[in-house]
């Protein structure tokens, strides 16, 4: 059995290898969508990338596909990864003093068959100057983040508060792949 990461993120691949999973990594061709509500958004682009790897690659029968789609969530609006600097200085304004939602959808490929499923975190930021702003994204590291921001970054000062998953707002909520995983044989 082979177990296939439809994903380019350096953080799921850091959580694959720190479960101990043997697995490989394939970067999808998929463009991102946004659709009517947070929940049918990262579900849909989660079964899009696992379906394009079930369908481009070279697969043997017994291949276990998992793919992800993160997004932000606030005044009933989705936000994706930013375009660029000035839209991720947009969206870290947005999100400063705020309440959001996280949301990852994670989906499952078997013996062409896909199971899916999703997790919600509440996220509330401190008030942000412009000065952290701006050094933020300077940095260069918001451009490939969903809300232009990774809870997981050295300068993510910015968190006041959490409800529910962590792992899920850094793109792997751990939990509930596990479950998937287990429906698929996989044990960790």
């Amino acid at each position: 059995m082979e177990l296939i990461l439809a994903s380019g993120s350096p953080r799921r691949k850091m959580f694959f290898e720190q479960l101990g999973l043997k697995f490989t990594t394939m970067v999808t061709g998929v463009e991102e969508v946004i659709l009517n509500t947070p929940v049918e958004t990262c579900l849909y682009n989660a079964i899009q990338k696992v379906k394009w790897v079930a369908n481009n690659i070279k697969i043997d029968n017994n291949s276990i596909i998992v793919g992800f789609d993160t997004l932000v969530y606030i005044n009933e609006k989705i936000l994706g990864k930013p375009e660029s600097k000035e839209s991720s200085k947009g969206m870290l304004d947005e999100l400063s003093g705020a309440w959001h939602e996280v949301y990852t959808g994670i989906a499952l490929w078997e013996k062409e068959e896909v199971i899916y499923d999703f997790e919600m975190t509440r996220v509330k930021f401190h008030s942000l100057t412009e000065t952290q702003i701006n050094l933020y994204v300077d940095s260069g590291e918001t451009l490939d983040k969903a809300g232009s921001y990774g809870i997981q970054d050295k300068n993510m000062s910015f968190i006041d508060r959490i409800e529910g998953d962590f792992t899920n707002v850094v793109g792997l909520p751990l939990s509930t792949t596990r479950n998937l995983l287990h429906k698929a044989g996989i044990i960790i």
